[in-house]
């Protein structure tokens, strides 16, 4: 009884923390109630004595309830939660929260940034809110995604871009597409010029340790070098969607072998990112567009 004791007290000294996370990663609350009370469970079975940081384990535990509750919604029928007012009606609603929960919440997180973060694959949002949020580092994260380091870092680092781009009231999708399509065309064709033009002056190329290792540069720096690197090349890349924005991804058999994620601000490349980590792609959602002739 006094064990038994020990872990509700430890708990709920807990909730507030465990509550915050579960907040940022799902933003719903019937589904933070439904993780807090998993977690409960899973604590009230557990060996306390084997536990050496009960909110260390808690926390992991409540991500990896979280990681599943978002998989699961993935799973459901197409339309039952993508349109933008279903995801707004999930939020959690104010009324909801203790006086003392809306204020940790309102210090780092607001109803857009909930619905900016509805754009991420679970693991880039897991991966996000742990680290930018919490302080989790990537070694940590990886325990919970079942992931290496470096796949957790590019995951958490994808999830940050996507979420500067969205909260950029000049991003554009269709203009990205535009931009996309653009340096493509230019690239094959040996434009160097017009691919020039579609970078910005400190627009830099990034490549994960997959891609180096199939032959990629490492790393390119500035509109001269970078537009050196694509100029003439890029016949076996498709465009296509990557997590809802304009891409590129170079597939052999089918299977993507490198995804080329681009970032574009007021009409202008600032970074490509070069993926060829496998983890890293499994979790995006890539949607090739029709080609178009002459490809």
């Amino acid at each position: 009884m006094e064990s038994k004791n020990f872990l509700e007290q430890q708990f709920e000294a807990n909730r507030p923390h465990l509550r915050a996370v579960a907040y940022r990663i799902l933003g719903s609350t019937p589904d933070v109630d439904d993780a807090l009370q998993d977690a409960w469970l899973r604590l009230s079975i557990s060996d306390a004595e084997q536990i050496e940081n009960v909110t260390g384990w808690l926390t992991t535990v409540v991500a990896r309830i979280c990681l599943n509750t978002l998989r699961a919604r993935q799973r459901r029928p197409a339309g039952s939660i993508d349109d933008s007012t279903s995801n707004i009606n999930r939020l959690v609603e104010p009324s909801a929260m203790t006086p003392e929960e809306r204020a940790e919440v309102a210090d780092s997180i607001g109803l857009a940034l909930l619905v900016v973060l509805e754009m991420l694959s679970p693991a880039q949002r897991i991966a996000f809110v742990l680290h930018d949020m919490f302080s989790f580092s990537f070694e940590e994260i990886g325990q919970v995604l079942g992931k290496s380091t470096d796949a957790c870092r590019q995951l958490a680092s994808r999830a940050r871009r996507r979420v500067r781009t969205a909260q950029d009231p000049s991003a554009d999708p269709q203009r990205q597409r535009e931009v996309v399509d653009a340096f493509l065309g230019a690239s094959r064709s040996g434009d160097f010029q017009t691919l020039l033009s579609l970078l910005s002056p400190d627009v830099e190329l990034v490549t994960d340790a997959a891609a180096v290792a199939i032959g990629a540069p490492e790393r390119k720096d500035g509109p001269f070098d970078v537009a050196t690197r694509f100029s003439g090349g890029a016949r076996g890349a498709r465009t296509a969607f990557l997590d809802g924005l304009a891409g590129l991804v170079w597939a052999q058999g089918g299977k993507p072998k490198v995804a080329f994620d681009f970032t574009v601000i007021e009409g202008k490349v600032i970074r490509i990112d070069m993926i060829g980590d496998e983890a890293v792609l499994s979790e995006m959602n890539i949607e090739y567009l029709r080609r178009e002739k002459g490809e």
